[in-house]
């Protein structure tokens, strides 16, 4: 986005406002997700005063989950102390959604640490997507867009591992649904197999290209705008 030197668009993201709409556990935890991926998009833009309204926000959810507080109140503090210092907010950043992804699995809630990486997930792809020109798609932007390709049957595959959680088996067909609209995106090797030795190891390196059609990029898209909606609009 920096060096496509893109404007900033705050309406995109998910209102704070919303936050009180979100009272299950399964809602707060997609909606974390949905929060920290605007954070990082806010945090490109050095929108500090945005950014710690985010935070605010995800803090809130983080405690309710059940997280131990003395986290929060050293995360919270450290946010003050660098909230204009944008390598160390990114850090901030990171290592608050680790540390509650670790205590969620060591506390047999790893359901409720995949909502957050699925919710995350849905909403950075509803940025790139809302963010691109679906009359003349940007190169770049199509390019990390077709990259999710991949990652959208990983994600299957994580809530897959927790089908006895009733919000997970409503988003799976959705997310399936729109597992089939990445499948139309053609992956194409463009040079043959070359050898490279790196470290004493040897290394197969192939040069691969996925295309994908604007009507692709369309369709997926609207699937998502979808998807998003039902998450945020409780």
């Amino acid at each position: 986005m920096k060096k496509m030197d893109l404007p900033y668009q705050p309406d995109l993201m998910n209102s704070v406002n919303n936050a009180d709409n979100y009272l299950s556990q399964a809602d707060m935890a997609i909606n974390i997700g949905i929060y920290g991926a605007d954070l990082s998009y806010i945090r490109i833009y050095n929108q500090f005063q945005d950014a710690a309204h985010y935070l605010a926000v995800i803090k809130k959810f983080t405690r309710e989950l059940g997280i131990p507080e003395e986290q929060e109140k050293l995360t919270a503090k450290r946010v003050e102390e660098n909230i204009e210092n944008q390598d160390s907010l990114l850090n901030i950043i990171s290592e608050t959604f680790t540390q509650s992804d670790s205590y969620l699995k060591e506390n047999q809630r790893g359901g409720t640490a995949a909502l957050i990486v699925f919710g995350g997930w849905i909403e950075t792809l509803y940025l790139a997507t809302n963010i691109i020109d679906l009359e003349k798609p940007q190169k770049e932007l199509v390019s990390l867009i077709a990259q999710q390709k991949h990652s959208v049957k990983n994600l299957i595959g994580l809530l897959s591992q927790y089908r006895n959680e009733e919000k997970i088996n409503e988003v799976l067909p959705d997310l399936k649904e729109l597992d089939a609209k990445f499948r139309e995106i053609e992956q194409v090797k463009k040079t043959p197999s070359s050898l490279k030795s790196k470290n004493g190891k040897t290394i197969i390196q192939n040069k691969v290209t996925l295309t994908a059609s604007n009507e692709t990029i369309r369709s997926i898209h609207e699937i998502n705008n979808r998807i998003r909606a039902k998450l945020t609009e409780l």
